[in-house]
This record gives structure tokens, sequence and C-alpha cells, in this order.
């Protein structure tokens, strides 16, 4: 019994391990996502009810504002919407397929964009992205419900570069040099090329470099030519000439792809992650410990004695009073030299000779004012 059991055991894990390295075979920063997995993870972003899931993988999605702003979420997240230029061409028609022999789609497509988005005189990027979105669904084709490239944004795509900057181990000299603008033909720049288009999804063994995705990454441009005759064959004479993966790489870059998309859009972000991996070369790994305070020893806290002196009270000293002085003459009183010992001092009398004369105000004479007295 047990050995049917563990026999049972091994062949479910043998069916199911295919199923998840599929889903799980990635590489790098690769990502590929379906329409509906997005819509699942936006109904968690958004905290929406769980019971619109199941009305939305139906592929209902009614003109409410909770649905509007679902879209919206799908967009971003998908990279066919963005807030500064709006519909990002390149992502959304990878979700949509054209009914076969259908050769009217891209016009009704614009038509209904003009009509419906067209329209909208507010700035709600809910409803923007909303009727943009109907518009594919409703003129366009068919909803893809398979995985697609979801494009690297620019901050991604320096992460990625740093890593393969790290990973690949260059000096110190060289990232100078890279993060000075200076991203010339060597092989040390040919293998960083490699590493950054297989960590970003652009490029595999089996197939060389993946044109529709680098027209998927430069959405902004929408430029067809990485899907034109020319270059399809200027990348194959590449592939088959024989060289290495690294050469390979960096001469279709070079050779096919210059001059399509954004200019010098892998040169610049190996700029930018040099410098910033310059900039980690600086930062210490480890900050330095501050003491700890129970392996230290322990003293008691020292005060300063203040010193204790007695009290003491101060009296003020009484000194008598002085006399008032003669209202009239303005002198103090003086007193006379006792008589003998025998005899008592008299009162003082005021020494003024003019204390017992009346004083009267200035008279005016022929010279001026004169004080006058009466006797």
């Amino acid at each position: 019994m047990q050995t049917v059991l563990v026999f049972l055991l091994a062949s479910v894990a043998l069916t199911v391990s295919p199923v998840v390295a599929t889903s799980c075979d990635t590489k790098g920063a690769t990502i590929e996502k379906s329409f509906f997995q997005s819509v699942h993870d936006c109904v968690e972003y958004l905290q929406i009810p769980k019971e619109r899931l199941l009305q939305y993988l139906s592929s209902d999605f009614p003109p409410d504002d909770e649905t509007k702003c679902l879209i919206y979420c799908v967009g971003v997240d998908l990279r066919w919407w963005n807030n500064t230029c709006g519909l990002q061409l390149p992502p959304i028609v990878s979700y949509f397929q054209p009914v076969h022999g259908d050769t009217g789609y891209e016009k009704r497509t614009k038509e209904c964009l003009d009509r419906r988005v067209g329209a909208i005189q507010s700035p709600n990027n809910c409803c923007q992205a909303y009727e943009t979105f109907q518009c594919y669904f409703q003129e366009f084709g068919n909803l893809v419900t398979c995985p697609q490239y979801v494009p690297l944004t620019k901050l991604q795509a320096t992460q990625v570069a740093l890593d393969c900057l790290v990973v690949l181990r260059y000096p110190e000299e060289l990232l100078k040099v890279y993060a000075s603008g200076k991203v010339e033909d060597s092989p040390e720049t040919r293998c960083l090329y490699l590493c950054i288009d297989q960590r970003s999804g652009l490029y595999t063994h089996e197939n060389g470099i993946l044109l529709h995705r680098f027209f998927v990454r430069d959405a902004a441009y929408n430029d067809l030519r990485y899907l034109c005759k020319e270059t399809k064959v200027c990348r194959d004479r590449i592939r088959n000439s024989g060289c290495d993966p690294c050469t390979e790489a960096y001469t279709t870059h070079v050779e096919c792809l210059t001059g399509l998309g954004e200019n010098g859009y892998t040169s610049g972000i190996i700029t930018h992650a040099a410098q910033i991996a310059l900039t980690n070369l600086g930062v210490p790994c480890v900050h330095p410990e501050e003491p700890c305070p129970i392996c230290e020893p322990q003293h008691p806290p020292v005060h300063p004695v203040e010193p204790h002196y007695p009290e003491i009270t101060y009296e003020k000293p009484h000194y008598p009073s002085p006399k008032q002085s003669c209202s009239a003459c303005g002198k103090k009183y003086q007193h006379r030299p006792a008589c003998g010992c025998a005899e008592r001092p008299k009162s003082p009398e005021p020494v003024c000779s003019r204390c017992h004369k009346t004083p009267v105000y200035n008279k005016p004479s022929n010279t001026g004012y004169i004080n006058f007295y009466k006797p």
C-alpha cells in the first residue's frame, strides 16, 4: 500500500513539475503577464470586492467608476498607459488579435478613439484609459489571454545594467570610463550588452535578438522599422555569421538597431548604472557600533558637594535721626558749648540773624530787583 502511494505521489510530481517550470520559466528581470492576471492583481491593489472579479474574468467591464479605475490600473501595470503621454500603442496591440480577413480594424479603432477619448474634457485618467481600452476591445480585435512581454521602465532597466556590472565584476577603472559617458567597443562592452539584453528579455540563445520586444520596449516611439523586413535580414545575417553571443548582441545593436526607437538607450543606462556603482563603492558596508553600556564599567555619578555655611543674621545699626533745618534760613541748629558741669545746658537756639524779620517779595527799583525786609 505504501509503495502504491509513493508511486502515485511520484506520478503527480512528474505531471505537475513541467507546469510549474513553465510558469516560472523567466530569466533576470523579464516580465510576461496576461491581461486577466493583471486584472486579478489590480482587484487586490484597489481592494475591489472579490465578487466583481468573476464579472471581469468573463470580459464584462461595465462603465462604473470602480471598473474604470480598474482598467486604468491594468493599463499602468501592463505599460500601455501612462499619465504623461496617455496611450502607448505597441504594448496594447500585443493584447489584441485582429480577426482574420478584417482590413478596417485600424481605421475603426482610430475613429473610436477620436470620438470617445477626444470628447473627454476633464483630465480623468480612469475615464481616458477606460474609453481607450473599450475602443480596442470593441473595434481592434479579440482579447489575447496568454501572457505577453511587459517592457521595463527606465529605472528597472538601469537596475538590470547595474546588476550586470556587478555580476561581470568589472574593475573600477572601467566603471569610471562608462560613468563618463564613453561606452566604446571592447570585449567587456560586448558582453555587457549581451547580459543586459538577456536579463531584460530582449535576447535568447534560441532566437537571438527579439525585435518585436525592442518594438514594445521603445513604446513611446512606435517605430515600426523594428518589425520591417530589412531589420530582420540584418539580424539574421549577423546571427548566422558564427560569431560568439557577445559579439552577436553588440554587433546587432550597432549595425541593425542604430537609429531605431530611442537613440542611445542601452549606452545611456550603462552610464547611469556605472555612476551608481561608483557611488556604492564608497558606501561602508558596516556602520561603526556604539559602545555597549553593559560592557563598560559602571561608576556611580559624582555630584559636586556644595559647602555649608552657618546662617548669619545681620542687624542694621540704629542711628539718631538728624535735626530738621531752619525753614527760613536753611541752616541747621548749632549747639552752644556747655556752661559748666553743674549747669544744665539750655535748649538750642537757631543762629540766624534774620529769622525774626518778615521777608517781603522783591520790588523793582531803578537799578533792578532788591530785597526789602520790614523791621
